[in-house]
């Protein structure tokens, strides 16, 4: 009996000793997974629980949100198998590490695994291997060697592994991305799949080699002898007739649809279906740099080359150069580069190359910004068109001037349509535009209720059809969506408001119309145009030289109410507020615009909307004599993107100033944008003159629809304090 008592006692010891050292064996701490008879979830097609299914992730790479249905990556279209497979851009910040491991499974079928596979440049670091149960050293080891950063980039590539040797094994597929870099650093997977006959495996190895040929690069093709290039305007949707030169900015990647939209609603204004993107809509990295060169080409016509560029702050270009040296003969930057006016709008420059009549040649785009050189670092470009004759180049500036007068579609936060028209009435054309254009516009006027002779105001307006003037007259008034075309020596303004005057000039059938604002006043106790209702700024004088003039408007004022994809609020107050992104100016200048002259009545109150870092309200009796000065004090970049939570960005708080110890004196408004550091812009609207009480300040606020999680918040009012 004693005897059999030590028996059990050692069998016991015996089984906890084999149940330990299997749990230790578990590669999750818990029970060790049996193996499947087939790769579990190898589509990634179970989404259903929200987290992984069938795999095991280890460290930051690899989130599951990366699983996704998106049809295409970085303007790569994903050959996906089914709906869903693994993005590592959609799975994370690149430089993230870690790996994916499978559920072990037996190996069945013919033994061959295929499986799709993207990214990964980095052969070294991104991998997937495949390990027989119980053997720490891999059997298969798979890598991208087809990636090049160019040709080769997100798209998932057929992969065909050998394994036949291993049939009835147990299989793991672990998957590496030990990448912290930026370049292609981190791995797209899909369809992991067990085949079981040899139609499988050679259909497999068709479909990577049909990929290679249709995704690699492409035999170069030219005819230096040629007057033309190839697909210079990139209408074959990739960049066929483009060679490679340097890095790895320009793609085919970057050639896109001229009718998608940057920034939510901006068109680009291209040409044709097709146009090369150097952001790639945001996709491509503006670090990156290179170049690429047309086919060579012998220069004919009259040697006029046109093309359309856009963005290329500082650093970007498109040069002629010569096909046997290979210098460059004419170098061409975006000198009328204008944020947010011209930020990626496609603008057409004209290339004057007699000099190089007969010469073989070809284009160089090239994107030299790493970014050092400031933002918007990468170009845009369309169109190429070469050897042209005068006869040319004369049809084509037309055409285009009549494309832009006549084009309709313009963005709700950025009036690009009237900057781009500006830009084509003032190019340095090199042949005289036989077109109807405004050389001289009429200004804005601000008058007080009555009679008013509408005509004077259009005495200095002038009107040219190439080299002869024109004859510009009134056409009509716009007065609260009411039209009127006649009576306009003697136009009855004795209702107060804006008055939107149309006057232009007619050649041969076509007409040429522009617009400008007079703002009639009951009294001058209020400013004119205090809450920029006139659309533009009307009433409002620009002290600062670099403004953006736009068909003889200063611009400025737009009539978004939010901004941004989050849809933040600016907290306008009617359809139109003062925009410091739409002055033209850059984010660091600073500038001032000064408001009609007012007496100041009632309470002796007035108040400001603004918003932004740099604004400020600065108030001056009519002599000059400073007597307030007050700064915005909201801003705070933080709790992005909710105003709600505390942050505020380009949203405006409506600011309360006594002034009443001014009561009776004439005074006038600048608003300003300061000198601050960092987010350096500023915001105004609804400046109010005259309050007759004092307004309850503590009981005021503004509503607005928060951004990002879309409540609908309060903004409150404040008695601004003055900080003379």
């Amino acid at each position: 009996m004693k005897i059999r008592n030590h028996w059990l006692l050692a069998l016991i010891l015996v089984l906890t000793m084999v149940v330990g050292l299997t749990a230790c064996g578990s590669s999750d701490g818990g029970d060790t997974k049996k193996a499947a008879d087939d790769i579990v979830n190898g589509d990634f097609e179970d989404v259903s629980s929200g987290a992984w299914v069938g795999w095991t992730r280890n460290d930051a790479a690899f989130n599951f949100r990366g699983v996704t249905n998106e049809e295409k990556v970085s303007g790569v279209v994903m050959e996906k198998s089914g709906e869903y497979y693994f993005s590592g851009t959609a799975g994370g910040n690149p430089p993230m590490r870690g790996t994916l491991t499978s559920d072990p499974f037996k190996l069945g079928g013919n033994g061959f695994i295929t499986f799709k596979m993207g990214g990964g440049k980095n052969t070294e670091k991104v991998y997937v291997d495949f390990f027989e149960e119980g053997n720490e050293t891999p059997i298969a080891h798979v890598v991208n060697e087809d990636c090049d950063g160019i040709y080769i980039t997100e798209h998932l590539l057929t992969k065909v592994v050998d394994l036949s040797g291993y049939i009835g094994k147990t299989i793991t597929i672990v998957v590496t991305d030990n990448d912290d870099g930026n370049d292609l650093s981190y791995i797209n997977l899909d369809a992991f799949h067990v085949c079981t006959s040899d139609d499988e495996v050679e259909a497999a190895k068709k479909d990577y080699a049909r990929q290679i040929e249709e995704f690699g690069e492409k035999p170069f093709e030219e005819d230096p002898t040629s007057n033309d290039i190839q697909n210079g305007g990139f209408e074959t949707g990739d960049l066929t007739g483009w060679l490679l030169l340097d890095g790895t900015a320009l793609t085919r990647a970057n050639v896109v649809p001229t009718s998608q939209y940057y920034w939510t609603d901006r068109a680009v204004y291209g040409e044709g279906e097709y146009y090369l993107d150097g952001s790639n809509n945001g996709a491509t990295q503006e670090s990156l740099t290179g170049a690429i060169r047309s086919t060579k080409f012998t220069l004919g016509g009259d040697g006029y080359i046109t093309f359309m560029m856009g963005a290329g702050n500082g650093g970007s270009y498109v040069a002629l150069c010569d096909a046997d040296t290979d210098a460059e003969l004419i170098k061409q930057e975006n000198t009328y580069f204008s944020d947010p006016a011209l930020a990626l709008t496609l603008l057409r420059f004209y290339m004057d190359g007699n000099e190089y009549l007969g010469k073989q040649v070809y284009l160089k785009v090239v994107d030299a910004n790493d970014g050092s050189n400031g933002g918007f670092a990468f170009i845009n470009v369309d169109d190429f068109r070469v050897s042209l004759t005068k006869d040319d180049v004369a049809a084509l500036e037309v055409e285009q001037m009549e494309k832009i007068q006549n084009e309709t579609y313009t963005s709700a936060s950025y009036d690009d349509l009237t900057s781009l028209r500006n830009f084509y009435s003032n190019y340095p054309y090199p042949v005289p535009l036989n077109s109807l254009a405004m050389k001289t516009y009429a200004e804005n006027q601000v008058v007080d209720c009555g009679s008013v002779d509408l005509t004077k105001f259009v005495a200095d307006a002038k009107a040219m059809f190439g080299e002869e003037e024109l004859d510009v007259a009134v056409t009509k008034v716009t007065f609260n969506g009411a039209e009127t075309t006649e009576g306009f020596d003697a136009f009855d303004m004795s209702e107060p408001g804006y008055y939107h005057v149309s006057y232009g000039a007619e050649h041969e059938g076509k007409a040429l119309e522009a617009t400008f604002t007079v703002v009639a006043l009951a009294d001058h106790n209020s400013i004119a145009n205090g809450d920029f209702e006139a659309g533009n700024l009307a009433g409002w004088k620009v002290l600062t030289d670099g403004w953006s003039i736009v068909e003889g408007q200063a611009a400025g004022v737009i009539s978004a109410v939010n901004y941004w994809g989050e849809e933040l609020p600016y907290n306008q107050g009617g359809d139109y507020h003062l925009d410091g992104w739409n002055t033209g100016l850059d984010e660091g200048a600073t500038w001032q615009i000064q408001s009609t002259n007012f007496t100041l009545a009632g309470s002796g109150y007035i108040s400001v909307r603004m918003g932004g870092h740099a604004a400020a309200v600065h108030v001056y009796l009519a002599d000059g004599t400073e007597v307030g000065y007050y700064v915005q004090n909201r801003f705070n970049d933080e709790n992005f993107p909710s105003v709600g939570a505390g942050g505020s960005w380009a949203d405006m708080g409506t600011y309360v100033m006594d002034l009443s110890e001014y009561l009776g004196k004439e005074l006038y408004i600048v608003l300003a944008d300061e000198e601050v550091e960092g987010w350096a812009h500023a915001f105004f609207d609804e400046v109010v003159t005259y309050y007759e009480t004092a307004p309850d300040v503590a009981s005021m606020s503004d509503t607005v629809i928060d951004g990002g999680p879309g409540a609908e918040i309060q903004i409150p009012w404040q008695l601004a304090e003055n900080n003379l």
